[in-house]
């Protein structure tokens, strides 16, 4: 029997996180403040770095200018020496001030660039700040692992699983993981990667994101040497939230499919003996 992901996600929407009714009129209201607000330094800062951009064409055609000029100067075998060497004088002053121009544009461009990334990165935790203390913790662990992710795709991944499992990070191996999937889209490895993401939700807490994070896995990826981790997983993240029947229903599912997998078949069998139990 294959994994029916509309009984998933309708399982899923029995909680009350599905509830769309959200915030409330003053959480929107300010939300909407906030999204004005950045749009508006947005546009301002946009417009200024156009502006500038604008400029940088014409100093280097003028730039251009000057430089051919100074090379028919120094062609014109004609003229005196002392005739030349004042030209010649004017135009490297000259040459020189329009470098000094370029290099003043650009450190603009530059700034107004830094300043762009800042105020978004100020208007994305300020958004999650008024989402309240899980969006924010994401928005912070998203800051975090941008900054610590190595660009070597093997670093990347051992990177994750280190967060993960060894310094307990979960927020932070969550996003590690989410970029080594961006990265690499098509890669052997996305299998895992998308498992990493559903275990650093798990043990996090996270359930109802977990039990999606691993049913990507069984969707997207059902010949990863993690497919029946992850359904293990799917059963487990029901039980956590409760929902007794449907993670009775996937642990069986998952003993159907994967029962040649003794570790996971062992979990399944005492997480049902358990719910059993319970029941």
């Amino acid at each position: 029997m294959r994994w029916r992901r509309s009984w998933f996600v309708a399982s899923l929407c029995w909680l009350p996180a599905c509830v769309t009714s959200g915030h409330g009129d003053v959480i929107d209201r300010r939300l909407a403040a906030l999204e004005a607000d950045s749009k508006d330094q947005r546009d301002a800062i946009e417009a200024q770095r156009q502006q500038l951009e604008a400029q940088l064409p014409k100093l280097d055609a003028k730039l251009k200018e000057v430089s051919e000029a100074l090379d028919r100067l120094n062609q014109a075998t004609h003229r005196s020496g002392a005739d030349v060497s004042v030209r010649l004088d004017e135009l490297e002053e000259h040459i020189q001030s329009l470098r000094g121009a370029l290099e003043e544009t650009q450190h603009r461009i530059d700034q107004t660039t830094k300043a762009e990334q800042d105020a978004q990165k100020d208007s994305d935790l300020k958004l999650a700040a008024a989402l309240g203390p899980q969006a924010l913790a994401e928005a912070t662990a998203r800051e975090k692992a941008m900054k610590m992710a190595p660009p070597d795709r093997s670093a990347l991944f051992a990177l994750a699983y280190r967060e993960l499992q060894q310094e307990k990070s979960y927020d932070v191996a969550r996003e590690l993981f989410l970029e080594y999937l961006r990265r690499y889209p098509k890669d052997p490895q996305d299998g895992d990667a998308q498992y990493g993401v559903g275990q650093s939700q798990y043990s996090g807490g996270h359930y109802k994101e977990s039990a999606l994070a691993f049913g990507k896995v069984s969707e997207l990826y059902p010949q990863s040497s993690k497919a029946c981790d992850a359904r293990l997983g799917i059963g487990l993240s029901f039980a956590a939230l409760k929902l007794k029947e449907d993670a009775r229903a996937a642990l069986e599912e998952t003993l159907s499919h994967c029962g040649g997998k003794v570790a996971v078949a062992k979990e399944a069998r005492a997480k049902l003996a358990e719910l059993k139990r319970k029941h």
